[in-house]
């Protein structure tokens, strides 16, 4: 029986502090700073033309936050005019594949407008005939290989300050995801993932948070195996953990032994009852069996003494005793007819 084909949608929440997000700066020259991060790691700004920037694959991009003054979002090239709004911001559906976001502030923005941006979710629909399962592999996974020059901090992080070191992970799956800090004393400055053999640079310095999504991608084909390769620009790197999508390859196969299993649990716990059951009656019947012969052995020692021939010939005796008075009765009655 072939298997059911069914779509799991995988949704992934990427914050604004991650470096995926490129925050450009405006047109005035003077101010080379158009976002900042508020004290809950969410970007805002006032100025007016202020930008960010996403490439992203999927089916749906959804943007939230606050936005007190107009702002254009553009995908693939194609531009909307958007109002204010909070909470959710701005959601699209495009085509499955690679698109790219670019928003611009309006120019209206200001101390009493400022548009604040929260996060981002893209979604990514998959036909596969498992689920997906969601795996982390954290800095000591027996999977990761890592080139010289890495130390790992008690917090369970990976850190280096080496030019060049890097980390890899060979695995299958449809989209991967790097976490760690950025921006912070540990992870300052620039490094680059390798997916595939493409690189992208990003850049840490975007916010001091401790723990972000440093790289997301979705998209990939679940039948080849695809590697990642983290690499340090220089100024030093750290991440926590590598995160995988990938088929459940046991859901058909768990489903199928957890059914066994519980089948060869209940025929056990059926049948050992009943092989103790008849145990014990075997072993009751053996007992029995060896005590009849214990007793008809000592019987028969009893009976084999001095005491037991005079006990034989008494019993002997009273028979004959009974046979004679039984005749004496039987005449007496003939005589007196």
């Amino acid at each position: 029986m072939s298997e059911v084909i069914r779509t799991f949608m995988l949704n992934y929440t990427l914050s604004s502090t991650s470096p995926m997000w490129n925050y450009g700066t405006t047109s005035n020259a003077e101010n080379s700073s158009a976002w900042q991060a508020n004290t809950s790691s969410v970007f805002f700004t006032s100025e007016p033309g202020a930008s960010l920037q996403l490439p992203f694959h999927g089916t749906s991009i959804s943007l939230y936050g606050s936005a007190g003054c107009p702002f254009n979002v553009t995908i693939d090239g194609q531009t909307t005019p958007q109002s204010p709004a909070s909470g959710l911001l701005f959601n699209q559906n495009v085509d499955q594949g690679t698109h790219s976001l670019d928003l611009v502030v309006g120019p209206s923005a200001g101390p009493d407008t400022q548009f604040v941006f929260d996060y981002a979710v893209l979604s990514d629909p998959y036909s596969l005939e498992q689920a997906l399962v969601e795996i982390d592999c954290n800095v000591q996974n027996d999977t990761l290989i890592y080139s010289p020059n890495w130390s790992i901090i008690l917090n369970g992080t990976a850190h280096t300050e080496s030019p060049g070191a890097s980390v890899s992970l060979n695995f299958t799956g449809v989209a991967v995801a790097v976490t760690g800090p950025s921006g912070t004393e540990l992870s300052p400055g620039n490094f680059t993932v390798i997916l595939d053999g493409l690189p992208w640079t990003l850049s840490n310095n975007t916010a001091e948070v401790s723990e972000t999504q440093l790289f997301y991608q979705s998209g990939l084909d679940v039948t080849r195996q695809h590697a990642i390769t983290l690499v340090n620009g220089g100024s030093g790197f750290a991440f926590t953990s590598i995160t995988i999508w990938q088929i459940d390859e046991d859901t058909t196969t768990s489903d199928t032994t957890s059914d066994t299993s519980g089948s060869r649990t209940n025929t056990v716990k059926i049948i050992a009852p009943i092989v103790a059951i008849v145990g014990a009656i075997l072993l009751l019947a053996v007992a029995l069996w060896v005590r009849r012969q214990r007793n008809l052995r000592r019987r028969s020692i009893a009976l084999s003494g001095p005491f037991g021939m005079r006990l034989a010939r008494t019993f002997r005796n009273t028979e004959d005793v009974k046979k004679v008075d039984s005749e004496h009765v039987e005449a007496m009655k003939a005589g007196e007819s």
